[in-house]
């Protein structure tokens, strides 16, 4: 048993009240530390000490079951709180990193577009630059003047988690420079993409949904019941190859029709990078209204099509 030095065993009430309202299934070592580093220097607990200090709370947390390690810990950089042995990777995950959220086949899931359960979370968060200034714009708003002393006495920065694997579940990242827009899930810590987002995921990035036949399905199946969220999406922040493959699913596999959709014409043009799939090689069989190489076999064109 841990024996905690007399200030050091008078935060264990206010960790644990802390932990008792964190209404997240997890919490990082940053987080926590912050608010370890404010309650010691109300109590005048050297700088000098606080390391140890902070090592000692964790570890009688972690005897009593109120936090768990998840490891490994160089990796996550997060605990468990008590009561959330059964929590989703996604919600753990959005705990750990403020700037990530799910995406691609794991955010179809999420929103009933696909019927497949994959292994794998899928999330896009901030590229390592980004990501590292996102995090010291964070820390300075927490700790105001007081971030080089905290720095100082050696406790946990706020980094990005870096664990391929949480549970069963593995766990991918993409990064990006712009994130797409994600809305928060209330009375949870999870962020999703939203449905505009994931069908031009869907179109970007098909072989992190599911393959682009999978893709092309679900625009079938679900285009005419989000038509407006896609369009709205596509014309926000669609390239013109995004308004071309948008445009060609929902109007020759979908069925549907758009007044959007002839100004997004005006973005088809043939070249080699014009096709559906872009992880595909460029096949001849093309739509003249989309002027796209429909590099899919399974996807039939109609007969004024080549």
């Amino acid at each position: 048993m841990t024996i905690l030095p007399p200030k050091s065993a008078s935060l264990l009430p206010q960790a644990a009240k802390l932990l008792a309202a964190h209404r997240a299934p997890a919490i990082s070592a940053y987080e926590l530390a912050r608010h370890v580093f404010v309650w010691a220097d109300r109590l005048a607990i050297p700088p000098k000490q606080l390391k140890t200090v902070w090592a000692d709370l964790c570890g009688k947390l972690s005897e009593v079951r109120l936090l768990t390690p998840i490891d490994p810990i160089a990796q996550t950089r997060g605990y468990l709180l008590f009561g959330n042995g059964d929590a989703s990777a996604a919600g753990v995950m959005c705990s750990l990193d403020p700037f990530a959220y799910v995406s691609h086949l794991s955010a179809m899931e999420y929103h009933g577009l696909t019927d497949r359960f994959s292994k794998v979370l899928y999330m896009t968060r901030p590229t390592r630059t980004q990501w590292r200034e996102q995090a010291q714009s964070r820390m300075a708003k927490d700790l105001g003047t007081r971030l080089q002393a905290y720095l100082d006495c050696g406790l946990p920065k706020l980094l990005p988690p870096t664990l391929e694997r949480f549970g069963k579940t593995y766990v991918h990242f993409r990064e990006r420079s712009h994130l797409g827009a994600f809305r928060l899930v209330e009375g949870s810590s999870l962020r999703v993409a939203t449905i505009g987002r994931v069908f031009i995921e869907m179109i970007r990035e098909p072989s992190l949904c599911g393959g682009m036949q999978h893709v092309a399905d679900v625009y079938r199946r679900e285009g005419k019941r989000y038509l407006q969220l896609i369009v709205d999406e596509v014309n926000q922040h669609g390239l013109a190859i995004d308004k071309v493959r948008a445009g060609f699913l929902l109007s020759e596999v979908g069925g549907l029709e758009h007044e959007v959709f002839a100004e997004w014409e005006k973005s088809a043009q043939r070249g080699g990078s014009q096709k559906l799939d872009p992880d595909e090689a460029y096949t001849p069989k093309f739509s003249k209204r989309w002027q796209l190489s429909i590099n899919v076999p399974s996807i039939s064109l109609g007969d004024d099509n080549e």
